[in-house]
């Protein structure tokens, strides 16, 4: 490697002119501007199908009536009630009678 002499170089020398150029030659500066950005966008359609079922039920009903009645009947009853008594010996007087006890 050789050496450089600052006069060859650009920008490098002390007065900042090479030997190649006549003119005088401005330090290098960089700007870096704001980066630019750029958006692609691209599109892809797609087809949704929305199904919505319905379900119809068909009911048959059948409806039970439940009624209720209460036939009343009526009976005879015939009923025999022996009462004893004690009437004595005198068959013409009744009113000697007297109810029986039973031990």
């Amino acid at each position: 490697m050789g050496r450089y002499n600052n006069d060859d170089v650009l920008g490098t020398g002390n007065n900042n002119c090479g030997r190649k150029c006549g003119n005088r030659v401005s330090p290098v500066q960089d700007i870096v501007h704001p980066t630019e950005t750029v958006v692609r966008t691209t599109t892809n359609k797609r087809r949704i199908r929305n199904i919505h079922p319905t379900e119809i039920i068909n009911v048959n009903r059948t409806v039970i009536r439940n009624e209720n009645y209460y036939p009343v009947t009526e009976r005879q009853v015939n009923e025999t009630v022996v009462e004893d008594f004690d009437c004595g010996s005198n068959v013409n007087n009744p009113n000697n009678c007297r109810p029986r006890r039973f031990f």
